[in-house]
């Protein structure tokens, strides 16, 4: 029947409370009712003549001095007051050890009481603050043991111990390092080592394993002062960075990865919306045949748009690689207008990366002038061609646009044969566009170096096909 009754989880912190503080309790109520039967012998002559020999007040320092081992400082100052009590009600009585007290106006039971209360405070008070340091040892000891290595040296600088953590960091073992100063722990080259610079307080270091690997820690100096402010030991700690530095790069490397994906995510949303808008301006150039020239224009435009978004929406480092795009445009240019763009392939490796900030312009610029040579001779024809090839300046690289027929005699320039908006584009430094002819070809040769291209970035023949 009782133990089908469950106890309230809130009434179980008092309970466990009340299990650890019950054995303290029923001493401290054992040893309050010894004295108070022994008092009533000293104090009020009681029990007759049966306990004779307790007729002595000096029994209470027994008691006293066992309260103020077992039940501290509050403890020993209950059993003060009773002791107090009894002995003064006994004095005023005129009974028991102080009968006669009362003709010294009680100075031998004040006497007793200072006597009593000093032996019983400053036995609690000792053993207390020796409990407190034993305390603290234990926690000085397992603070010591922790996973930062730590060294303890006298004021010298002389090792005097070393934790298991330090064992496992250096690989040296306790008795090797005893008596040592730990400038031999520094990782020099070939230089000898230098004695360790005390007045630093907190520094990153290099250390030397005991099997020769070097490794980075961050050490802390911390002193220990005793009487006078004097300083009487060291304690060292030492963090080795090596696992910190590795989990920083990896995070470093994970949140790099996560962002690369996001952005090609967001690229290629950009790409479909783009192709989704192409879709729509080629829909009302088929119901309004008058506007299908500027719509072309406009679509191809978007295409070469959403061209670039795709391969940076493919690319691990969103770099744009100017074949690549040259081809791509190429090709949506072509398929927009019915004519099959040749492409060659650069003579060899070009360094062709873009600069993310000129890849939108150039992708206008490439479209617009392939446009106009399709429509200046090349549709008519079905003959529009694009190269790569090395400029003469290193580092550069340029493309060149050519179809059947002729620019103006008079030397044109951009803005004469309608290429304003490729005018508009050009970027401010490294890319110049000269309109040549050759025979019977009127050619377009946008040259682009640095800052326009990434310096060093190399691509495969294969690239074009």
């Amino acid at each position: 029947m009782f133990a089908s009754l469950a106890i309230p989880p809130a009434w179980r912190p008092a309970l466990d409370r009340l299990a650890q503080t019950a054995p303290r309790l029923a001493e401290a109520l054992l040893v309050y009712a010894l004295a108070l039967a022994v008092g009533q012998v000293a104090f009020m002559d009681g029990f007759g003549v049966l306990l004779w020999p307790l007729n002595n007040a000096y029994w209470m320092f027994l008691f006293v001095a066992w309260a103020g081992v077992r039940l501290g400082f509050g403890g020993t100052t209950v059993l003060l007051g009773l002791v107090a009590l009894q002995a003064g009600w006994g004095t005023l009585q005129g009974r028991g050890f102080f009968a006669q007290d009362l003709h010294s106006a009680g100075l031998g039971y004040a006497s007793y009481m200072a006597i009593l209360a000093l032996v019983g405070w400053s036995l609690a008070g000792y053993l207390a603050a020796l409990e407190r340091r034993k305390a603290d040892a234990r926690i000085a000891a397992i603070a010591f043991e922790c996973q930062e290595g730590m060294l303890i040296t006298d004021a010298q600088g002389r090792i005097l111990r070393a934790n298991r953590s330090f064992q496992h960091l250096s690989g040296y073992g306790a008795q090797e390092v005893l008596g040592r100063v730990p400038a031999f722990l520094l990782a020099h080259g070939g230089t000898p080592p230098e004695p360790l610079p005390w007045s630093a307080q907190q520094r990153q270091e290099w250390h030397r394993r005991k099997s020769g690997e070097r490794y980075p820690v961050w050490f802390t100096r911390t002193p220990v002062t005793g009487e006078g402010g004097r300083v009487t030991h060291y304690v060292l700690t030492m963090t080795d960075l090596s696992d910190w530095r590795t989990q920083r790069a990896q995070r470093r490397q994970r949140e790099l990865q996560h962002r690369a994906a996001l952005v090609r995510e967001v690229h290629h949303r950009i790409k479909n919306n783009l192709q989704g808008i192409s879709g729509m301006l080629q829909a009302l150039a088929l119901r309004h045949p008058q506007l299908q020239a500027p719509l072309a224009e406009v679509t191809g435009q978007v295409q070469s748009i959403a061209v670039l978004h795709g391969l940076q929406g493919r690319s691990q480092a969103e770099q744009v690689r100017l074949c690549e795009l040259v081809r791509e445009v190429a090709q949506g240019v072509g398929a927009l207008w019915g004519l099959a763009v040749a492409v060659e392939p650069p003579p060899r490796p070009l360094a062709c990366t873009l600069q993310a900030a000129e890849a939108v312009p150039l992708a206008l610029i490439v479209h617009e002038l392939i446009v106009n040579a399709v429509k200046h001779g090349g549709l008519r024809h079905q003959d529009v061609r694009v190269a790569l090839c090395p400029g003469v300046h290193k580092g550069e690289v340029c493309i060149a646009i050519s179809n059947p027929g002729r620019w103006p005699a008079q030397g044109p320039d951009a803005t004469q044969v309608g290429l304003e908006l490729v005018a508009a584009l050009m970027p401010r430094s490294g890319a110049a566009l000269a309109l040549v002819q050759q025979g019977e070809r009127a050619l377009a040769r946008l040259c682009l170096q640095p800052p326009v291209l990434q310096a060093g970035q190399g691509e495969p023949n294969h690239a074009i096909h």
